[in-house]
């Protein structure tokens, strides 16, 4: 393995280059702290990102010195926050090393990342390739990102899935996926399904999570149509749940951005747990707030409005969503769907459209509970925890009522 050569032999030899005057000479100016003379080789036409033998350029070698005005200067001037050396270390993976936090801020801010720093402090477990037989996986399904094998570990049966090559060549893109697959390995809950770890030198990036049998609930609704109402409450208290312990999370709460029937799956007795909630951004505050992403992100169908029309957006997104998915369990199926999915949305987001209430298939309760999870202000849907409360006082109500021998829908009138 190649080891970062040590930076005064790098200046040395660099400075031989540098002498003759030609444009290295940005590269000496910047590690030097030469403001001026930086200055100079940019209005002669120099490139900002010129490097020298080790892919090394002017702003990975000011932040390495912590030479703070060449660093403001030349991102000034359209240098690459994120360009990599030989080693795949960016100016900010410098910045870092050398205790430079003035510069890492300034770099940050400009959207700078640091891939060394992010493994280190980030550490997915790695499982043996080995120990993982691909050529015999079965193919289960296809999700955002890639293919999901079924296959066998250490003797158990996992779901494998692999991430597309679009998403692993991006070495940024690569890291963030890294660092948030490291923090699902942290989590636990019932209503959650276990991530167990990558696999080492793998090509594609390949993960493994616990297998669950019984499929999606979007499975399950094409197979069984509409739900018991027992039944879909049931299943409604496992789906919150799990969601509220994603936005409980502490420091900060994790928002799904997918929540879809197709990512939540059922176990061996019959509860439902949330999957790919770890590919999904971290809010970063409270709420959220002033975090944004496309309108391509995610299922048009159930997606909130706040989203499509690509605004700020907080935890109450996965609560929209999961109105929805409620909705169908007492329906069977989704509504408008012979509507192009988008087109669904851009009326929910622009006209207010909402799925109909029939009194006959949805019980006041319930009415009431996905008129407001589905509020088109945000601040007015309520969080996953009420929700929780809501659920249980309407599932004692329908479990008492059926004890008493009234039917499940009249039981929760």
């Amino acid at each position: 393995m190649e080891h970062h050569k040590p930076l005064s032999s790098h200046l040395k030899k660099q400075n031989r280059r540098t002498d003759s005057g030609g444009p290295y000479r940005l590269l000496h100016c910047s590690s030097k702290g030469d403001r001026e003379g930086v200055l100079q080789e940019l209005e002669k036409g120099v490139e900002p990102n010129l490097s020298d033998y080790d892919k090394r350029t002017a702003l990975h070698l000011a932040s390495c010195e912590g030479c703070t005005e060449v660093v403001v200067l030349l991102l000034e001037k359209g240098a690459n926050v994120n360009s990599t050396d030989r080693w795949g270390h960016t100016p900010l993976s410098n910045a870092r090393s050398s205790g430079h936090e003035d510069i890492c801020k300034i770099l940050q801010a400009h959207g700078g990342i640091d891939p060394v720093g992010l493994a280190l402090q980030m550490p997915c477990y790695e499982i043996d390739d080995s120990e993982v037989s691909m050529q015999g996986g079965i193919l289960i399904g296809e999700g955002a990102y890639g293919e999901v094998y079924l296959v066998k570990w250490r003797g158990t049966e996992v779901a494998a899935k692999t991430i597309r090559a679009s998403i692993a060549s991006n070495l940024r893109v690569k890291q963030t996926f890294l660092k948030e697959l490291a923090l699902w390995q942290k989590l636990r809950h019932p209503n959650i399904v276990q991530f167990l770890g990558v696999l080492k030198y793998s090509d594609p990036l390949i993960f493994l999570t616990e297998y669950l049998r019984n499929g999606s609930l979007y499975d399950i609704l094409r197979k069984k149509g509409r739900l018991d109402p027992l039944t879909a409450v049931a299943y409604a208290l496992d789906i919150a749940r799990g969601m509220n312990y994603l936005h409980q999370n502490k420091p900060h709460p994790i928002i799904h951005r997918d929540l879809t029937p197709r990512n939540i799956l059922q176990d061996e007795a019959g509860h439902l747990k949330v999957t790919d909630f770890g590919l999904s951004k971290i809010a970063q505050g409270k709420d959220a707030d002033g975090y944004k992403m496309t309108g391509e992100t995610g299922s048009y169908r159930y997606m909130a409005p706040e989203v499509y029309r690509r605004e700020s957006y907080g935890k109450s997104v996965d609560v929209f969503s999961f109105a929805l998915i409620v909705h169908e369990m007492f329906q069977g199926g989704p509504c408008y769907r012979e509507e192009p999915p988008e087109k669904v949305a851009d009326k929910c987001a622009y006209e207010d459209l909402r799925p109909p209430l029939s009194s006959y298939v949805y019980p006041e309760p319930i009415r009431r509970l996905l008129q407001v999870c589905w509020h088109k202000n945000p601040d007015c849907r309520p969080t996953f925890e009420e929700i929780i409360l809501q659920l249980e006082i309407i599932q004692e109500n329908m479990q008492h009522r059926r004890n008493l021998g009234t039917c499940s829908r009249c039981a929760i009138m």
